[in-house]
């Protein structure tokens, strides 16, 4: 359950804890399969032209404020913007996070980003990292926002090495070598360094020095692990198997002056949240003169487990237990006539159990109402299995017609078990290319996924509810310029339909709990100015002017998205200083979050003598221009006769407190009278850190 059983609690226990805390470009798919197939026919082993990581994936990897992060960089990239603040999820073009899909290794993942702000994987692993932000393929289905793909590199056929990074916010092993003539592997264990900055037991401070009302039970935690092995079989066949597990884990206590007991008496008591996930696979590559055969099975257990306000007149307190088995059957042909004329089919099979236990009081709220927190109905409890299998089949038919024009019709069929709905989804693009460095492309598709289980699940939701669709509409120019210079520019417009609308007592229908009746769409356009590394220095200027949008078609009324963000500006530099040294800096300027104004105090009918806020027109106000400024200084080197890396980072070097939430000022609020407000930032102040990488 990834929305309102799950998010509204978890948001209210990590940002208490971390508000206290002294922790406080675009490729198309079926191209790089084509052109992946053109140059490996010259490499002696197949599996050595993925062992090396891209100039793009280096950049992000060395980008500042990310500790390494290359998924983490790509919040600098354009038209994404993190959903809530600065620990939010991506939302990339105005959609939901809700509706990216994220895929490892041509398989899909539990999750990919830690609830405390890294993502699950190594910075030595990540071979490249394609964001699909609109109008992507049809190798690609269940999602209405973006793609995040990523690929692990293949190892190294090498003596066996063993690397060990140690920072201030994380620590791993990573170990790489050869096996046999013919295959090599790797392994790497991370686990983050948190735990450090609390102790157990310990009540934290709140802003001004007073005790907060949270006590640490288990300080906020996560580790995570990544392991491939590669065979080269022959010069036409290599076997992975691959493995993937990441866990986050925190629990403290709400005693009587915590802001969120005090908010809703309900979650006083002990309150602990646990999520993690393993995965295994098997893939297949075959290669021959014009054709490329992928296939794979895949294994991905996923479970989450939050309880809330465990207290003596509760002992069970409120509790959700969700568990997910998925097997993934996959398989991609790529067929090439000729070197102007290829042929692609994709198709996958998603055997989804989900297992849902819960002791909850209802919600029924969306994205698009600001009460999710406070608006709490019955207590109600169940215990669900459902099937959420789904598949699809897409076919691609890329035709270079001449040299000025390219075409790639697609169509994809998906089915949703659940919902037993079909959909027939076009995806087309039309390349034209203007000169040898000049492209003018425009790409069209239609898009569709599943509800979030919350607002389908019987009793809590309504199982009759539609799929969510979507459709893009792109239109862009690329030029490269002389000396590794290039810029881009892209319009975009989505469109979509049958989202959920939370039903409120005032409906004839108010039985359903929801029904399909909002619409959205978000437009805008990327600007990116990129320099690829050439005279010791690389960087990229990017600018996103976006609008997104959300309609109650009941009441006709339209307000902004959460996430809307008008304007966003990032500036990325690295300059190789010597050969030992390397510094940059990332700018990040944006617009302020929307929020909803509070105006007003009102009792709380569930609690005497507690108070809730009255709010206005939803996400009607905007916070201030928020922006930061991150730099790093890299130095190579040798420790005790082995190689060493130095990193030193500051992240928000000048410390800005960019807002992104308000709310009551409950210690304070007595009475309806007492309209007192109190605003939070999302960024922690100036945070310094230094990290050692040495090789063995």
């Amino acid at each position: 359950m990834k929305t309102q059983l799950i998010l509204t609690p978890l948001a209210l226990l990590l940002s208490s804890l971390f508000s206290h805390s002294p922790y406080g470009q675009e490729m198309r798919d079926n191209q790089a399969e084509s052109s992946k197939t053109d140059r490996i026919e010259v490499i002696y082993k197949r599996s050595n032209v993925m062992s090396e990581i891209t100039e793009s994936a280096e950049k992000l990897v060395a980008m500042p404020g990310t500790n390494g992060d290359p998924l983490q960089a790509a919040f600098a990239l354009p038209g994404v913007v993190a959903a809530g603040g600065a620990m939010g999820s991506p939302s990339v073009r105005g959609s939901s996070p809700e509706d990216n899909v994220f895929e490892i290794d041509f398989m899909p993942a539990g999750y990919i980003f830690h609830d405390f702000g890294q993502s699950i994987f190594n910075r030595h692993l990540v071979q490249d990292f394609q964001l699909y932000s609109a109008g992507y393929g049809t190798s690609y289905s269940a999602a209405t926002g973006a793609v995040f793909d990523v690929s692990l590199r293949n190892p190294k056929h090498q003596d066996i090495q063993t690397t060990i990074d140690l920072s201030l916010f994380n620590s791993g092993i990573f170990v790489e070598g050869q096996v046999s003539e013919n295959s090599a592997f790797y392994f790497s264990a991370r686990k983050s360094m948190l735990p450090l900055f609390f102790k157990k037991g310990e009540e934290l401070e709140d802003d001004d020095g007073e005790l907060s009302g949270l006590t640490v039970n288990d300080p906020p935690d996560d580790n995570d692990y990544q392991g491939k092995w590669v065979w080269d079989i022959n010069n036409n066949n290599v076997l992975s198997l691959s493995f993937t597990g990441a866990q986050d884990s925190a629990a403290i206590n709400l005693n009587e002056r915590a802001d969120i007991s005090l908010k809703i008496p309900e979650y006083q008591g002990d309150a602990e949240f646990i999520q993690k996930f393993n995965s295994q696979s098997i893939i297949w590559d075959h290669y021959a003169k014009n054709l490329h055969i992928k296939s794979g099975i895949g294994f991905l257990n996923d479970s989450e487990q939050l309880q809330i306000g465990k207290n003596l007149a509760n002992p069970s307190g409120l509790f959700i237990d969700t568990q997910k088995k998925q097997i993934s059957y996959k398989s991609r042909i790529n067929y090439q006539f000729n070197q102007a004329h290829h042929f692609i089919v994709d198709a996958a099979y998603y055997d989804v159990t989900a297992e849902y236990a819960y002791d909850i009081f209802q919600q029924i709220c969306t994205e698009i109402d600001p009460d999710c927190e406070t608006g709490l109905g019955e207590r109600v409890s169940d215990v669900n299995s459902i099937d959420i299998s789904n598949q699809f089949v897409g076919i691609t038919d890329v035709w270079t017609l001449s040299e000025n024009w390219q075409t790639e019709l697609g169509v994809q069929w998906q089915h949703n078990n659940y919902s037993k709905e079909t959909f027939v989804l076009p995806r087309l693009a039309l390349n034209y290319f203007v000169s040898d460095t000049s492209t003018i492309s425009v790409k069209y598709g239609k898009y569709n996924r599943l509800q979030d289980v919350d607002y389908i699940l019987p009793k809590l939701g309504n199982p009759a509810l539609k799929s969510q669709t979507a459709t893009h509409t792109t239109l862009g120019f690329e030029q490269h310029l002389a000396d590794e210079w290039s810029w881009s520019i892209e319009t975009y417009y989505k469109k979509m339909a049958d989202l959920p609308l939370a039903l409120d007592d005032g409906q004839v229908d108010a039985d359903l709990l929801y029904s399909n009746d909002v619409e959205g769409r978000a437009y805008g356009v990327d600007l990116l100015i990129n320099k690829n590394r050439s005279d010791r220095w690389y960087g990229w200027l990017s600018i996103s002017y976006a609008k997104s949008e959300r309609t109650d078609l009941r009441e006709q009324q339209t307000i902004d998205y959460y996430a809307d963000t008008p304007l966003v500006v990032n500036m990325v530099l690295n300059y190789q200083f010597t050969d030992n040294w390397n510094l940059g800096f990332n700018f990040t300027a944006r617009s302020g979050q929307p929020y909803t104004p509070i105006i007003g105090v009102r009792e709380n009918p569930k609690a005497d003598g507690y108070f809730l806020p009255i709010y206005g027109q939803p996400y009607s106000e905007r916070f201030d221009l928020a922006h930061r400024l991150d730099v790093r200084a890299e130095r190579k080197s040798t420790l005790w006769g082995y190689d060493a890396t130095w990193v030193f980072e500051v992240m928000n070097i000048y410390a800005q407190d960019n807002a992104s939430y308000i709310d009551l000022d409950y210690k304070n609020v007595h009475s309806t009278e007492d309209l007192l407000i109190v605003e939070e930032t999302d960024d922690f102040e100036m945070r310094p850190s230094i990290g050692l990488s040495i090789t063995f």
